[in-house]
């Protein structure tokens, strides 16, 4: 699809979420000098001060869209792109700034944030809008989801697009690769891990440590929310307990999912 005469253009943008996605590329130093001799760099706000947003092959695009000026530069990086990556769990599911979307008003959690004398259409960085993952307004090609993402998730999907290939995504639950870990299940021994409903990827590290899942990979595509609720309130988890769990980094996708598990 490219030559050495013509590398692929790549561009790294950020939205609203604490830029970690961005800063794990610049802290992937090993790999840093094959990225850049196989593409070329042209837009990173974080690693670069030559700013010019063009054209560009691959758009590798961090956090979620919560005001409607982002939503606007965000279409016009997708209409510019030929590849659109979502760059960790903000980008791909909304983040934990998704978590009370549903429990109240958008109006009333930001006027509890920024008080009364504020008006969203007046905020500083353009009028606020419900915070939203990049696939609710445009086309995303590939996501890589991870709080922060992990180099290892990222690479092959990176050497796949700039081969012109467009990625699959993990068709398994996290609890996949504790299997493949050799690990005791934790919900067995009465610990609240929600690994059955969370996207594989990131090599169970939290359960082979002995510490639950708590979903920052984001939500399976086909996950049981119903019995994972049933599960957890087994093991002595209360309901509203559990689906704060589940939502903490579940985002658009776990909502709408439990919202027709609940009902």
């Amino acid at each position: 699809m490219w030559t050495s005469e013509h590398k692929p253009i790549v561009g790294v943008f950020g939205f609203s979420g604490c830029a970690g996605d961005q800063l794990r590329l610049i802290h992937m130093e090993d790999e840093l000098v094959s990225l850049f001799t196989t593409a070329e760099i042209k837009f990173f706000h974080m690693a670069q001060s030559h700013q010019e947003v063009e054209h560009v092959d691959i758009a590798l695009v961090e956090g979620s869209i919560n005001t409607k000026k982002q939503l606007e530069e965000l279409k016009e990086i997708r209409e510019k792109s030929t590849f659109l990556v979502a760059l960790g769990t903000c980008a791909c599911f909304g983040g934990i700034q998704y978590l009370n979307e549903k429990d109240e008003a958008f109006e009333e959690r930001f006027r509890h944030v920024y008080g009364s004398n504020i008006k969203k259409k007046e905020f500083i960085v353009g009028e606020a809008i419900p915070p939203q993952p990049l696939c609710n307004f445009v086309k995303v090609d590939a996501m890589v989801p991870g709080c922060p993402i992990e180099k290892d998730n990222l690479l092959p999907i990176y050497t796949k697009l700039i081969k012109g290939i467009r990625p699959q995504k993990y068709p398994a639950p996290v609890c996949v690769e504790c299997k493949l870990e050799g690990n005791d299940c934790l919900l067995l021994h009465g610990i609240p891990c929600i690994g059955p409903v969370v996207s594989a990827g990131c090599g169970a590290i939290c359960p082979s440590h002995n510490l639950p899942c708590v979903g920052c990979w984001g939500p399976y595509e086909a996950a049981n929310y119903k019995s994972m609720i049933d599960k957890l309130e087994e093991i002595g988890v209360d309901k509203e307990t559990a689906l704060r769990k589940i939502k903490l980094f579940g985002g658009s996708k776990a909502e709408e999912e439990l919202e027709k598990v609940i009902k």
